[in-house]
Formats: C-alpha cells, sequence, structure tokens
C-alpha cells in the first residue's frame, strides 16, 4: 500500500470517530444540564480546552456562552474541532481512497455527509441539540457498520481500525476531562451532584448497562474512571482501544516504536492505583495518557505508515 494511501485510509477512521466522540462529549454535558440544579454552573470553554483547540477568535465573538461553544463544536466550517469539519474530511479522504473501499461504504459516507450538512445547525433548545447529537452518532454507527460487513480484512482494514481506535481512546479521555475539570472548579451543590455528573457521562457513551454488569454500586468517579481507563471488555475503554491497536499494528512495517509506544502508555494506567488517586491526580493521570497517545500518532506517521506495507 502506498504511504499516501495508508494515511488517508488512518484519517478517514478518525475523523470519523471524531464526529462519533464529539457527538459524545455535547451529549455528557447536555445530559448533565438538562436535569440539574438551577444553581449549575458550567465553564462552556472548557469543552475546547480539553480538545485542545485554540479558539480566541471564537472567544472574542462569545463562545464563552453556551452558543458560541456549541457553533464552534457542531457547525462552523473552520473550526477544526466541529462536526461539520470531521464530516468533510472524513468524505474527503474517501474519495482518495475509493479504489480500496467498497461502494457501499461510499455511499454510507456520503449520505452522512449530506445529513450533516443539511441538518446539523444551532438547535433552540438542549433537548432539540441531544436529539440530534444521537441522530449523528446513530448515523457514524451506521457507517461502521456497513464497513464492517463490506470490507476485506486487508491493510486497508487494519489501518482504517487504528486511526479510529486512537481516536476513541483519546476522546474517552478528553471526555472524561471535562468533568473531572469541573470537579476541580468550586460550585455550590458540586457535592451531592457527583453521583449524578459521572452516570451521565456513561449514558453519553452508551456504557450504563455494561458498567452495571461490573460494578453493582452506584456510579462514583473513581469506579467510572476505572472502568472506562482500565476495563478491556468495554470497547470504549482505553484498555480496550490499546489493544486492538496492538493488534493490527504488529504487521506494520517498523512496528517496534509503536508497540513500545503503546507499552508506555499501559504502564502509565498501571503506575498507580487508581482508587489512590484523588481528582488532581486523576486530571494528571489523563494529561499523561494524552500525551502519550500523541506520541503514539507520530511512531505511526513517522515511522510505519511512511513504509510501503507488505
Amino acid at each position: 500500500m502506498l504511504a499516501r494511501v495508508a494515511e488517508n485510509v488512518y484519517w478517514m477512521g478518525r475523523y470519523l470517530e471524531r464526529m462519533d466522540d464529539t457527538a459524545r462529549l455535547i451529549n455528557a454535558t447536555t445530559h448533565m444540564l438538562i436535569d440539574s440544579h438551577e444553581d449549575t454552573r458550567f465553564s462552556w470553554p472548557v469543552l475546547i480546552d480539553v480538545l485542545g483547540e485554540d479558539a480566541k477568535g471564537f472567544i472574542q465573538e462569545g463562545s464563552s456562552s453556551e452558543l458560541g461553544v456549541m457553533h464552534y463544536l457542531i457547525v462552523a466550517e473552520d473550526s477544526a474541532a466541529s462536526i461539520r469539519h470531521a464530516c468533510t474530511q472524513v468524505r474527503n479522504n474517501a474519495r482518495c481512497v475509493r479504489e480500496v473501499i467498497p461502494r457501499e461504504f461510499w455511499e454510507e459516507i456520503n449520505s452522512l455527509h449530506l445529513f450533516v450538512q443539511s441538518e446539523c445547525k444551532l438547535a433552540s433548545s438542549r433537548a432539540k441539540r441531544y436529539n440530534l447529537m444521537a441522530e449523528v452518532i446513530r448515523r457514524c454507527q451506521a457507517v461502521i457498520g456497513v464497513m464492517d460487513g463490506t470490507m476485506l480484512r486487508d491493510d486497508t482494514y487494519g489501518l482504517f481500525n487504528i486511526g479510529r481506535h486512537l481516536e476513541r481512546a483519546d476522546m474517552t479521555t478528553r471526555i472524561m476531562d471535562v468533568l473531572i475539570l469541573q470537579q476541580l472548579a468550586p460550585a455550590a451543590g458540586r457535592q451531592t451532584r457527583r453521583q449524578f455528573e459521572w452516570s451521565s457521562l456513561l449514558n453519553a457513551m452508551g456504557a450504563v448497562e455494561s458498567y452495571r454488569r461490573y460494578f453493582t454500586e452506584e456510579p462514583g468517579e473513581t469506579d467510572v474512571t476505572d472502568f472506562l481507563l482500565t476495563y478491556g471488555p468495554f470497547p470504549r475503554s482505553v484498555a480496550s482501544c490499546l489493544e486492538k491497536i496492538e493488534r493490527s499494528a504488529r504487521w506494520l512495517p517498523r512496528s517496534e516504536s509503536v508497540l513500545k509506544t503503546i507499552g508506555n502508555i499501559r504502564n502509565a494506567l498501571d503506575s498507580e492505583p487508581l482508587h489512590s488517586l484523588n481528582t488532581l491526580g486523576m486530571h494528571k493521570l489523563i494529561d499523561d495518557v494524552q500525551a502519550g497517545l500523541i506520541d503514539l500518532h507520530g511512531a505511526l506517521i513517522s515511522e510505519s505508515l511512511q513504509a510501503p506495507a507488505a
């Protein structure tokens, strides 16, 4: 496989997962606020901060407000973090590699693109926005379903899934970090609402039923972070994503650096028992995992994807 094709397939997987997870990030916040107490205060720019984006221009135009941040994350064409931008990149990358992807997969991507261009607009209420994001998630999952049912299990399939699961691991930690940063910010009634907020996170990630099979207790910060970071059987956990990336990366040329970086991330997750970490310590751990995922991306781009696959 040519390096150009390999990168297009890799980024196609990353951008598709980014759409899905950005919608989940928005819904984790929306779900928390729809039923929250009137004294709930939420710092909307934190959603942009956890994505590592620089939105100074948008902040000057009022992105510190809810609608400003939602515009940046959903519809802004010049925002690298928006769902609209990610969808355009999915289609552009898919168009460059049409010769290696099934026709049905290409058609489903086009259908998703048309939906986002026509329907992804600022909703007039949080409830309507929640439903819109749920539909974005559903359509992204439909694309994955068509891919999974039609694509050959070859280099293309492996690279697509490496990109998808690297992005998923990264976005899982970022969605978690939104609530962790909110815990660090003083707010009235915060102690009484922690349980509800972590339940909202599980709901947005489709993890409520799976979590209840793993833990019998009501959701708490330590248990939820343990579940989302280290519980391998749950497919959106960081541990599960790392295992799938490792499995696909073993056939890549010059994969030693990639596999070593995966080991480093696992070591960071295992460095201390999660139950011993306070909120600040959990935030630092997530920062370390995110730094490791950036290193993993660098190893993939600089080494493995630059050599022709066998």
